[in-house]
């Protein structure tokens, strides 16, 4: 059967006629589905336009003709398709190339492509588009389904049209180019894909961002429900949003129609979050006392450093506050309670030698707080320095002495013997070492001269021989105990004459008359000598006498 049309001349109603005829006679071609026109052969007077079309030229100026567009319309609204006719019209006018392909059957080109096929025998067409009365007629639709039942495969243009969620393939024989719709299908609808992304912060708030992705062109609005209760929406254009509350979220996803749509995940269990740790305990920095005292001497007196500088509060957020209290060797305080400069150093006078102790204080004036640290509090620490005093220069003194002095000399010629007391004045210059430890060596030269006015003959000759000076030496060594002092040494008396020269064994002792730290100290000495060329008589050889000293310096 024809469905293009015979090739004979048949007037328009026959053609009509023959053609109902021919179609009512059909058997259904799968049993129980419905009844299937069976076509055998195409082209003839019921063709859609009369040219053969086997090119994409030929389709161009088949298009490029108003009547066969509004033709094509016309069709499509019969078949309830009039809100694809702009997509199909379009392929149809904009196709500049075609792919070739084998079979129809296979090919599932992109919108908007045409494809050059073979629509073999067996395959089935819902509808056709044909001219029932000739090619001035309006074009009609055959309905209710057709089989090509031809020996052979017929070529034709496929393209595909997508509307809505619908998928609608159709083939353009090139014989007749009747419009012809071979299939519909159902865009496969894509699941929403739902995720949500759960954070947790320091404090333990759980924060969760419900999202949907992938292709969402059809879907409306994705409710959210947390533990059944309702909890919001997705919708374009963010189609996300943010809770708080941990639970199962369900995910209900419709479209704009109001009918369900498939998401990935129908819910998902969102877990609270752990409870933070607990805040580590706060500890307590107290400030580090760290002082050192150095001494050095200085025009009346002796001058200590105080540094502290290795004392901090620990942070450099705050710098300490250092306090001295200096105490000398006894014990006092020595001043007032010194507060070192930013510097974190300070010095003191002080005027005597000696080991001096200072008590440092540091405080961090402020309390800090960084970290798990707490920065306040005080520290204490001490140190010493000792000032050695300085190296004892040598001392000069004089003495003024007087006393007497009994001798046994030999007198006269023949010589005999004689013990005589003569009073003496003497003059004493000298000079002396002392060491710290107390201990003195000294020095001294001196000249004794005798007073004495005897009235006989025997006398007088004594008094001729003795009113002479005596010249004397001494080394001494001393030990003072306190201000005063004793000590012994071995004196070389009247060391200018020969005949009456004689070492003398000393002993002497010293009180002092002036107050301490006085510029030229004076003692009052006592003297004595036992000399030892008549060692064996002790009596008649001896020598006392006192006096004042008179020192030059000071300990």
């Amino acid at each position: 059967m024809s469905f293009c049309g015979s090739r004979r001349a048949f007037a328009v109603g026959t053609a009509a006629i023959a053609l109902g005829l021919t179609l009512a006679s059909v058997a259904a071609a799968q049993g129980g589905t419905g009844a299937l026109h069976n076509a055998r052969r195409f082209g003839g007077s019921t063709a859609f336009y009369r040219l053969p079309v086997e090119t994409v030229d030929a389709l161009q100026r088949m298009m490029a003709q108003p009547g066969i567009v509004a033709d094509i319309r016309h069709v499509l609204d019969q078949a309830g398709l009039s809100s694809a006719a702009d997509a199909v019209v379009a392929t149809l006018t904009e196709a500049r190339t075609v792919m070739r392909g084998t079979t129809c059957a296979g090919a599932t080109p992109a919108d908007g492509t045409l494809v050059e096929c073979d629509f073999e025998p067996g395959g089935t067409l819902l509808w056709m588009a044909y001219r029932p009365t000739g090619q001035g007629g309006r074009p009609g639709l055959i309905e209710g389904g057709i089989r090509w039942a031809g020996e052979r495969s017929f070529r034709a243009f496929l393209f595909r049209v997508t509307e809505g969620d619908r998928i609608y393939t159709f083939v353009l024989p090139t014989v007749c180019s009747n419009l012809s719709l071979v299939s519909v299908h159902e865009v496969p609808e894509l699941p929403a894909q739902i995720s949500v992304e759960r954070t947790c912060a320091p404090d333990g708030t759980l924060r969760a961002v419900v999202t949907a992705a992938g292709d969402l062109s059809r879907v409306a609005r994705v409710r959210v429900a947390i533990d059944g209760r309702p909890a919001g929406e997705l919708t374009p254009s963010s189609w996300s949003m943010t809770t708080y509350t941990p639970g199962t979220y369900s995910f209900d996803a419709s479209d704009a129609a109001g009918h369900s749509y498939p998401v990935t995940r129908a819910s998902i269990v969102v877990e609270a979050c752990p409870p933070p740790p607990p805040p580590p305990p706060i500890t307590v920095v107290t400030p580090t006392c760290d002082v050192s005292l150095s001494a050095g001497r200085v025009k009346g007196g002796y001058q200590i450093t105080v540094d502290a500088t290795r004392s901090t509060t620990g942070t450099s957020e705050v710098a300490p506050v250092v306090s001295v209290e200096l105490r000398d060797p006894s014990g006092a305080v020595v001043g007032q309670t010194l507060t070192l400069d930013s510097r974190r150093s300070g010095t003191v006078m002080v005027r005597q030698p000696g080991t001096y102790r200072a008590t440092a204080t540091v405080s961090t004036p402020r309390v800090v707080q960084s970290g798990n640290n707490r920065y306040e509090g005080t520290d204490t620490c001490e140190a010493s320095v000792t000032i050695a005093p300085p190296p004892l220069a040598p001392l000069f003194f004089i003495e003024a002495l007087g006393g007497k002095e009994r001798r046994v000399r030999p007198i006269g010629d023949p010589a005999v013997d004689v013990a005589h007391c003569s009073p003496l004045v003497g003059l004493k210059v000298g000079v002396a070492k002392p060491f710290d430890n107390g201990w003195e060596l000294a020095g001294a030269v001196g000249v004794a001269i005798s007073v004495d006015t005897g009235n006989d003959d025997v006398e007088d000759v004594l008094i001729v021989d003795l009113e002479q000076s005596a010249i004397f030496i001494d080394a001494e060594v001393n030990k003072y105990l306190g201000r005063s002092f004793i000590g012994t040494g071995l004196s070389l008396w009247d060391v200018t004459y020969s005949e009456r020269f004689t070492p003398a064994w000393l002993l002497h002792f010293g009180v002092p008359v002036t107050t301490d730290g006085a510029r030229f100290p004076v003692f009052v000495v006592a003297e004595s000598r036992l000399f030892l060329d008549h060692a064996d008589d002790v009596t008649n050889n001896y020598l006392i006498w006192g006096g004042l000293r008179f020192q030059f310096g000071k300990r």
